[in-house]
């Protein structure tokens, strides 16, 4: 299917609306080199700034080995296997990325990145892993939109969309999306951009089973021998994680890397059912990347550092085991 970025008028009341999971959007409007890693099927734009966008989860998406939830309700068994919650944070990223470039007029040489992402799941609602894929429906809103002068997109937006499936709302995501020129990213990266990753196989890398992951290649996180926790990905070209090359550390490379040092600080989280991350600036390969997480208020805190300065913040909670 070929799209061309444009400004759509809006349409119809959405109960009118007939949305698309036969096949997926441009792969290059969600910065997905792999059609497979592609969740978006179809969009429509409806009136003052909100959106249905269809997504489908595959079964076969799977970054942490804790799908499984118990439950009182689906295959009467105790317990129902859940989609990877990570897709919600995946889905709200190509959201972002696709109603910037697809309907508020950004270029296709723009380079929209992601600020802050999170999201909240229902684990007692989400939809249980059938046969094939689920179809998402996402109901999306844009917000907070800033714009300047003889610039004709957003330059900045907040978008938060609510997931439902076969008619059940299940959670709800946010991100807000910084859509730069050729020219501002280039400013932004500098000779940074040209910087490859610093090798992660010098220091112990913590085991699957430790951190919560199917595989060896899962791991997000090796022990520097002070202790320390840093982020070094042990395979590059992952394909969840590394569709693509990035001149950075991926945004859901920290938060994953999060995610698995809060099972390493002793958390026994069951499943991620929420997350925030802030991303304050980017995050290089350049130099060794910590990452801190401990108990807070409403779950476990974590924080990214790099040469002393702290890059990436946020929050994540887990469902109790049933």
């Amino acid at each position: 299917m070929t799209e061309s970025p444009s400004l759509a008028p809006p349409e119809a009341d959405p109960e009118e609306l007939t949305l698309s999971w036969d096949s997926c959007v441009s792969r290059t409007l969600v910065h997905r080199n792999a059609v497979a890693e592609v969740l978006l099927t179809d969009a429509r734009a409806l009136r003052d700034g909100r959106f249905l966008i269809a997504a489908q989860w595959p079964r076969s998406y799977a970054t942490s080995a804790t799908s499984n939830i118990g439950s009182s309700s689906g295959s009467g068994s105790g317990s129902a296997e859940r989609h990877d919650p990570m897709l919600a944070a995946e889905t709200i990223r190509q959201v972002g990325l696709y109603i910037c470039q697809r309907f508020l007029g950004a270029p296709s040489t723009s380079k929209p990145v992601i600020r802050n992402v999170g999201f909240r799941l229902d684990n007692s609602a989400e939809p249980v892993v059938g046969y094939g894929a689920t179809d998402v429906l996402c109901r999306a809103e844009v917000h907070d939109v800033r714009h300047v002068d003889d610039v004709p997109w957003p330059v900045a937006l907040n978008v938060r969309i609510q997931f439902s499936a076969a008619g059940r709302e299940f959670g709800s995501a946010f991100g807000r999306v910084r859509v730069l020129s050729e020219e501002e990213y280039e400013t932004f990266r500098g000779p940074n951009a040209a910087a490859d990753p610093v090798p992660g196989n010098v220091h112990s890398r913590p085991s699957p089973a430790e951190v919560s992951v199917p595989s060896p290649g899962d791991v997000m996180l090796v022990r520097a021998p002070s202790g320390t926790l840093l982020v070094a990905p042990a395979d590059l070209r992952h394909p969840r994680f590394f569709d693509h090359p990035s001149d950075h550390v991926p945004g859901m490379v920290l938060l994953e890397a999060a995610r698995q040092a809060a099972c390493l600080a002793g958390a026994s989280p069951g499943r991620l059912n929420g997350c925030h991350m802030q991303a304050l600036r980017f995050t290089e390969w350049n130099a060794p990347v910590q990452v801190e997480c401990g108990p807070a208020e409403d779950g476990w805190a974590f924080q990214i550092t790099q040469n002393g300065d702290t890059t990436a913040s946020g929050t994540l909670s887990f469902a109790a085991k049933g």
